[in-house]
């Protein structure tokens, strides 16, 4: 007998897909659009309190007298607490991640002896109202000796100042690996490529901020947490963990919320200190994060350099890869993803990318500075990966007189399954294809005519080409793929009611990915009803179903996998009970378009509406031994790694007058398995793209050399917006998935992973008659207006700035 995959049922019949694929419209939208949405900011409780932060204002600093007693005193005020007040009852949050060379360090929830970066947190004032803690805030009477602000990455990895005491070094992440022969691939190189290449720091910049509500009822030791987080079964567990509470009396809700991108993936010391401030005062408290707090001490992202190199032979085929990654870390590692998100994944998940490369070495280092901690933002380490790979693509293929088109077939991944140096298994993919359909789609000997054309004229366009290739549906199987422990599952409850209707519950929130839209399409096609006539509930309490968490491209491969394990186990209730009534074997009932019908019989039918009420209150209609619930709880851990791939070409042209980089159009190609509803597959490539381009031409937090802040409000920080958003021309590939449900992979990131390479590569083919390649983010106007005022050398495109 053949062995079935864990996640596979006996006789799973096929589904027939009346809704996944369409473009069913977002049953979320109505509510939100109108206003009727219920994000953190919009809850009161009774009798609730309010929370404001005091917020260290240098760098690094020894602190040597802290008093609150002013603040204590202050009309409003019911409680005040320095680093000492909350050691006692949590000395910190440990970060750290299960990959060689991580050292962990340990988070305070208020800083103690030191602080180590703006923003800090260092004392919490609770009052009865925002408006009086944030006064009693100024009251605090504290001195600090300053120390050394750390803030360049290079020279805190070499040793000098040290930014965090617990790692003396300043390293809290090193090491490294090697695969195949790379030694000989260098020493036998026709020609050698390479380049370093940096993205700058950002921040994910949700619409809506930080917010954490709780409410402690002492009586039964319940306690209740409201949090706009990305992992609220995380959270939950981390409650339990560090601050004790039973586990069996805590409960996470999930309202609302206004986007995550990776920033709330994480346990901040707010969302620890909250639960312990309600249960000291006896009442609930609130504290909603203002945007310059999100700014200063929501966590950071992206910045490192990568310094890659291609060994190419004669005939232009890259032999071996060797990337360095050096991140800055920040101050601690953020838990649960630490310093090492960025460079280790920028250099390990996909070294060689969508190419046949043989061999592959990399190293990854992460610094600690005195800046606020990095963590996870959409396309976390894959879009520096991506960069500092695709960009050096461009380099080659100029090197060796190719086009981008040209120089990517020549080295792409043709047959699948392919292994890679690491020994990772791509099961399948379009990678090729990507490339073709790209081409096609721009036209590219058109556009060489019009770009020689305008460059008579004194106009520079230039065309940028990225392919990337991403794990997608992060699970126990991607995490071990790449050497890592973590296990990953998540539940879906489907119950089917007496008239025929469905509810579905999931364990992952939503940040406004459309996730009860797509998860209402399988559920419906595996049950035989109307998308319309199924509801869906997203993770808005854990006393629910379980997740861990909306990160890494999981929902619609996770959740969808739990929903149609779950909706299956109630469809073979109502095939058998149909099958009785209709006098048929179990195997020939099929469930669509609302009715349970005999396969080949065209009158032998009932509908499922009638079936489940017959479930719920007709004895006769049971077949023998039938157990007759219409509720089932099912989980899901994909038993194999998925790869989504794509790419985008971007068309920009540069203003000679401003160095003003204006975006003409861009074009999208996405392969994310079976697509469930290409509205929300389309809407998630136009967001990503627009925050790729957000972060390589508008947004950087940046510091001074005494570690302070300089970009703490939109005034300062620049985030794209509709106005720079050209046209998008959208192409769909599919290879489904061998073993997710319906064929389904992830795809939530690839806007972001791929778009930064495609502008850096197109503004340097706009730059080519002059010369010089930038190889930097963001490509502010003053350093394109630098660039076109270079005159030509010799040296051309390994001139880089």
């Amino acid at each position: 007998m053949k062995k079935l995959d864990k996640h596979q049922h006996m006789s799973t019949p096929a589904v027939a897909a009346r809704s996944v694929g369409t473009r069913v419209l977002r049953s979320e939208d109505p509510r939100l659009l109108t206003g009727r949405g219920e994000f953190i900011a919009d809850i009161d409780l009774p009798r609730q309190l309010h929370v404001a932060f005091v917020r260290s204002p240098v760098a690094h600093a020894r602190i040597t007298n802290i008093d609150l007693s002013a603040i204590r005193d202050a009309d409003g005020v019911a409680l005040a607490w320095s680093g000492k007040d909350v050691a006692a009852f949590c000395e910190g949050l440990v970060g750290e991640m299960a990959v060689e060379g991580c050292v962990p360090t340990t988070m305070p929830l208020l800083a103690g002896d030191e602080v180590l970066y703006v923003g800090e947190p260092v004392a919490v004032v609770v009052a009865e109202s925002r408006y009086a803690a944030e006064d009693a805030c100024e009251l605090i009477d504290w001195d600090f000796e300053e120390l050394p602000a750390v803030i360049n990455m290079d020279a805190a990895a070499a040793g000098g100042p040290v930014a965090n005491p617990q790692l003396p070094d300043n390293l809290g992440l090193n090491g490294g690996a090697s695969f195949g022969d790379v030694s000989a691939a260098f020493d036998q190189a026709a020609q050698i490529v390479e380049g370093r290449f940096y993205t700058c720091r950002v921040s994910a910049a949700p619409m809506e901020t930080r917010g954490v509500i709780a409410d402690y009822e002492w009586a039964s030791k319940t306690l209740r947490l409201w949090s706009n987080t990305q992992m609220p079964h995380y959270l939950k567990y981390m409650l339990t963990a560090y601050l004790g509470f039973p586990e069996q009396s805590v409960e996470v809700i999930t309202p609302d919320t206004g986007g995550g991108f990776g920033m709330k993936a994480h346990v901040y010391p707010e969302e620890m200190l909250l639960p312990l401030l309600a249960r000291e005062v006896g009442r609930p408290v609130k504290w909603i994060e203002d945007r310059r707090e999100n700014l200063i001490a929501g966590a950071h992202a992206h910045e490192q350099y990568v310094d890659i190199a291609y060994a190419l032979d004669a005939e232009g085929k890259i032999t071996g890869v060797r990337t360095h990654a050096l991140g800055d870390g920040g101050a601690y590692h953020m838990p649960p993803w630490s310093m090492a998100v960025e460079p280790w994944c920028a250099v390990v998940m996909t070294p060689t990318g969508i190419y046949d490369v043989p061999a592959a070495e990399y190293t990854y280092k992460a610094a600690a500075t005195n800046k606020t901690p990095v963590g996870a933002y959409r396309g976390v380490g894959y879009m520096a990966g991506t960069f500092a790979r695709e960009c050096l693509a461009d380099d080659a293929a100029r090197a060796l007189g190719m086009s981008p088109f040209d120089f990517r077939r020549h080295n792409v991944v043709r047959e699948f399954p392919w292994t890679n140096p690491q020994g990772i298994v791509y099961q399948e993919g379009s990678w090729r294809q990507t490339i073709d359909a790209l081409e096609e789609m721009v036209d590219y000997p058109a556009f060489l005519h019009r770009q020689a054309q305008l460059r008579e004229q004194g106009r520079y366009i230039g065309l940028g080409l990225s392919c990337f290739v991403e794990s997608s549906g992060e699970s126990s199987a991607t995490s071990l793929e790449h050497g890592l422990g973590d296990v990953y599952h998540d539940t879906a409850t489907v119950r089917l009611n007496p008239n025929g209707t469905a509810n579905v519950t999931i364990g992952l929130s939503a940040q406004g990915q459309g996730l009860a839209t797509t998860m209402a399409q399988m559920a419906a096609d595996t049950l035989g009803i109307k998308v319309e006539d199924v509801s869906v509930q997203t993770a808005r309490s854990t006393d629910h179903a379980y997740g861990s968490g909306t990160i890494g491209s999981r929902g619609a491969v996770v959740a969808g996998g739990a929903v149609a394990r779950a909706a299956d186990v109630v469809r073979e209730k109502v095939r058998q009970v149909a099958a009785h009534m209709l006098e048929a074997a179990t195997d020939d009932i099929e469930l669509v378009d609302g009715l349970a019908s005999v396969k080949g019989v065209s009158d032998a039918s009932v509908s499922i509406a009638d079936v489940a009420t017959a479930i719920y209150f007709d004895l006769d209609s049971w077949p023998k031994d039938f157990e007759p619930s219409l509720e089932a709880t099912q989980a899901y851990d994909p038993s194999q790694a998925m790869f989504s791939n794509g790419g985008h070409a971007i068309l920009v042209e540069l203003e000679a007058e401003t160095g003003f980089v204006r975006f003409e159009k861009i074009y999208s190609v996405e392969d994310c398995g079976t697509v469930i509803n290409p509205n929300i597959v389309e809407g998630q490539i136009r967001g990503g793209v627009l925050q790729g381009i957000g972060a390589s031409v508008f947004e950087e937090l940046a510091y001074d050399e005494s570690g302070q802040i300089l970009t703490t409000t939109f005034l300062d920080y620049g985030l794209p917006t509709m106005d720079v958003a050209p046209p998008f021309e959208i192409h769909h590939l599919e290879t489904p998935s061998s073993h997710s449900a319906s064929g389904v992979k992830g795809m939530g990131e690839s806007g972001l992973i791929a778009a930064p390479a495609a502008v850096l590569n197109a503004v340097n083919d706009a730059l080519s008659p002059f010369g010089v390649v930038l190889r930097d983010l963001p490509l502010t106007p003053e350093k394109v207006l630098d660039a076109m005022s270079v005159a030509t050398t010799a040296s051309g495109p390994d001139e880089g700035l």
